[in-house]
């Protein structure tokens, strides 16, 4: 059986998937606050959670994201992993997925420069809950 927080975090996910690719934009409360609730309620998780936050700081200094709200939602994300396995399958999956996103992206729309990443994440977050990565 999936956690209510496991549904909540999914739904979530998809509002704010749906609103960065329609706007390109995010109220930045909203990611800070799922942020906070996700880390208080997984106190366990924490390694996975900084870890992650680690490795999502140097994506975005890389030009790999296009914003501070990838690198929230991507430790919201860190911090539901329960294994070091999910952990490094994240982080390969979140390159492989974001790659092909990016080159299905400039290749279908060439004069978008910022391109809304989140939906790569929804994505990964439920390929990763198919795959049993937060039980």
């Amino acid at each position: 059986m999936i956690p209510i927080l496991l549904i909540l975090v999914g739904v979530f996910l998809l509002v704010v998937s749906v609103i960065d690719w329609k706007f390109r934009a995010l109220p930045s409360i909203f990611l800070t606050a799922i942020l906070f609730v996700v880390a208080v309620l997984n106190p366990a998780n924490l390694w996975f959670g900084i870890m992650t936050f680690i490795i999502a700081l140097l994506l975005y200094e890389a030009d790999f994201f296009s914003g501070i709200a990838d690198i929230k939602v991507m430790t919201t994300i860190g911090f539901l992993l329960t294994t070091t396995n999910y952990f490094f399958g994240f982080i390969l999956l979140t390159v492989i997925f974001g790659f092909m996103w990016k080159v299905f992206i400039k290749w279908r729309l060439p004069k978008e420069k910022n391109v809304a990443f989140l939906p790569v994440f929804l994505f990964i977050y439920y390929t990763l809950l198919i795959l049993g990565g937060f039980t």
